[in-house]
């Protein structure tokens, strides 16, 4: 949709669009937990880790287009920084609950 609005020149789909990507990417995980909807903490912290897997090539593409297409070393490290924290922050938040009989997860 981005390349559809970039080509006709919609500056302002364009934008949305780009933001839609960039906010789905910084927040994979959560997200991906949050449509997962599993029962238990421990499944959604395993969701959380395993969307790293792909949130991290993604964010390195995401800090590439902001780059202008190119490699900006602030970039990558900002961009993967934000994207790392918002998934230690989800994995850390699903471990924490002192009431779990199971390594802090129910």
């Amino acid at each position: 949709m981005h390349v559809v609005a970039a080509s006709l020149e919609w500056h302002l789909l364009f934008r949305l669009v780009a933001l839609s990507i960039t906010f789905q990417i910084f927040f994979f995980g959560p997200l991906t937990v949050w449509i997962q909807d599993a029962p238990s903490r421990l499944e959604r912290r395993r969701t959380n880790g395993m969307a790293t897997i792909p949130a991290l090539p993604l964010t390195l593409g995401l800090a590439w287009a902001y780059g202008g297409m190119s490699w900006n070393i602030f970039t990558v490290i900002v961009f993967v920084g934000i994207t790392a924290s918002v998934q230690g922050w989800m994995h850390m938040t699903l471990a924490d609950d002192a009431h779990s009989s199971v390594g802090g997860l129910k």
